[in-house]
């Protein structure tokens, strides 16, 4: 396919579909990953070790007793910290893979209005992610029995299990390209999930290969992470949306294209020998 010159005003009639295939996604993420790992390397430490020190400080406290009555209480309270945590990194990583710079002032003034929207949005998929998971631990126990609906229900719990993990991983990066309600946050994420199915079951199949990695290897989660993962679902958002002519304020298409185009033209050269291609 003939793709429309960057170099050109795009028009109306332009076809950006062929922007915002699954290849361009991973190939926006790898090179903007790549172009800037030191300081999303950087993030993912900060990240790292919010989170091990709030997840050792639970445990030095007992909150993950499993005898305790307050055990399921203290898992919520621990996922309700470490979102938190994991918030204030996520900003910068949005940051750095989409607008292409930190800038802390941006920051300052960005947190404090994300930061509500963001946490009730993590509270909200944890009550979601526990009632799925619930549900499916109840069918388990009625297998016994074996009646047709109790599997036709488990895997309509799966799908939308599955589906709302999909969702999962675009509501912070929608909340910090455009800001909407929780409300239009939601559906959003819903309709972009619906948009780019394939897409996003490769990404959700991605992202479930690499945390396995992580956890066989405990020393991938210090050096790549939350920051690792975050970026890639950063990159997918912005050409999700692009295929519908939405950037971000102040960028235009031409100059969104002409990214797209100059990451395609990148190969081995700039990886094994970067000082002779810049």
């Amino acid at each position: 396919m003939d793709l429309p010159s960057p170099s050109d005003n795009p028009s109306p009639e332009t076809d950006l579909f062929p922007y915002t295939r699954w290849q361009d996604v991973f190939r926006s993420w790898f090179w903007r990953y790549y172009d800037n790992l030191f300081k999303l390397i950087l993030c993912n430490l900060g990240w790292f070790f919010c989170c091990f020190g709030t997840t050792w400080l639970a445990s030095l406290s007992g909150l993950w007793n499993r005898d305790a009555s307050w055990y399921w209480a203290g898992i919520a309270v621990v996922y309700v910290l470490e979102s938190a945590l994991t918030f204030l990194w996520a900003l910068p990583i949005f940051q750095i893979m989409v607008e292409g710079h930190f800038s802390w002032e941006s920051y300052k003034s960005r947190i404090f209005r994300y930061f509500p929207k963001g946490i009730f949005a993590v509270i909200l998929v944890g009550l979601f992610l526990g009632l799925a998971f619930f549900n499916l631990r109840f069918y388990f126990t009625l297998q016994s029995s074996s009646p047709i609906w109790v599997f036709v229900l488990a895997g309509f719990v799966v799908t939308l299990l599955v589906y709302g993990i999909m969702m999962t991983f675009y509501l912070w990066p929608i909340l910090f390209f455009q800001n909407p309600p929780v409300g239009k946050l939601f559906y959003r994420a819903f309709m972009v999930t619906l948009g780019s199915g394939p897409s996003s079951l490769l990404i959700l199949f991605f992202s479930t290969f690499w945390v396995l990695l992580f956890t066989l290897i405990p020393f991938l989660w210090f050096a790549l992470g939350f920051g690792f993962l975050f970026a890639l679902y950063c990159s997918a958002l912005e050409k999700h949306f692009l295929r519908y002519r939405i950037t971000l304020q102040g960028r235009t298409l031409e100059t969104i294209l002409q990214e797209i185009e100059a990451e395609r033209k990148r190969g081995w050269r700039d990886i094994l020998k970067p000082w002779e291609t810049r």
